[in-house]
């Protein structure tokens, strides 16, 4: 009996999720937020690794990780500037 009264708030969890308009817009903003923070910090970390490589002399590497590190930065530049992102 209490399987279904789970399966009944998981799916009303569910359909909230996915329409998305009873999500306040703070927590949106805040969610949003984290996600650019969280990505910045992987692109800083990239870019430490190729200055790294650089001063070890693997430029090879180095060339892999800064295109890696610049795409990052083109991936996040066209998050910020989409006017709606896609469902």
């Amino acid at each position: 009996m209490a399987d279904f009264q789970w399966r009944e708030k998981v799916k009303k969890i569910a359909n909230t999720a996915e329409s998305g308009q009873h999500v306040p817009e703070q927590a949106k903003s805040f969610g949003i937020g984290c996600f650019y923070v969280f990505f910045a910090l992987i692109i800083l970390l990239l870019l430490f690794l190729a200055i790294g490589f650089i001063q070890k002399e693997h430029y090879i590497v180095a060339c892999i990780v800064g295109i890696l590190c610049i795409s990052g930065i083109i991936v996040v530049r066209r998050i910020i500037s989409a006017d709606q992102l896609p469902k």
